[in-house]
């Protein structure tokens, strides 16, 4: 499948499409922001390492952050659901690609 073949795929779904888009941008920044909340977490815990990491590499490091200590309990639940709604919006975009074909 070609890029044009895949660009009038989803251009043929726009509603469809946009709906994924928009999906996939709000669990982005549920993780992203999550991220922030981890590292700001982490430094108030005088956990220094691991916040000064965090604010440069967000949900990267912040999931790991979040799993191990207790005390990121907000910050695990925000990324967590980003992740689950980032996902949605990849399977609406996987299933635009198959009714394409």
């Amino acid at each position: 499948m070609t890029e044009t073949e895949i660009v009038e795929i989803f251009l043929a779904h726009q509603w469809w499409s946009i709906t994924a888009l928009v999906i996939g941008v709000i669990g982005v920044t549920l993780c992203w922001f999550g991220g922030l909340m981890a590292a700001l977490t982490a430094l108030g815990n005088r956990r220094w390492v691991w916040g000064i990491v965090t604010i440069f590499l967000g949900p990267i490091t912040g999931i790991p952050y979040a799993l191990k200590y207790q005390e990121a309990e907000y910050a695990r639940s925000l990324m967590l659901r980003g992740v689950w709604v980032l996902l949605v919006g990849l399977v609406i975009a996987a299933v635009i690609l198959m009714l394409g074909r």
